[in-house]
């Protein structure tokens, strides 16, 4: 049960995940075939891959409802919180 009132927020970004989900698996796949599971060095670059995964989805969801989003008044919960790369300021439309 979304919170949001613009399902465009919680649609586009497991759209996106979807998308990223072949990336993810081959990432995942030379991280657990590199790292022993349950070591400091495996919990940091597990860590570090999933929380960039987050912020990337959630930056191109930004980018993309900017541009084509019905509702442009976005809350994104959680993801206010987590860094950002601010993909998303001074986005202008090319051509």
């Amino acid at each position: 049960m979304p919170k949001q009132k613009n399902f465009e927020e919680v649609i586009v970004p497991e759209l996106l995940h979807l998308k990223t989900y072949p990336h993810v698996q081959l990432t995942e796949g030379l991280i657990f075939g590199h790292y022993q599971e349950g070591t400091g060095a495996f919990n940091t670059i597990y860590n570090q891959f999933m929380t960039n995964l987050e912020v990337t989805v959630e930056e191109l969801t930004k980018c993309f409802l900017g541009l084509f989003g019905e509702d442009k008044n976005l809350s994104f919960g959680r993801c206010n919180q987590m860094p950002s790369y601010q993909l998303f300021n001074g986005l202008k439309k090319l051509g």
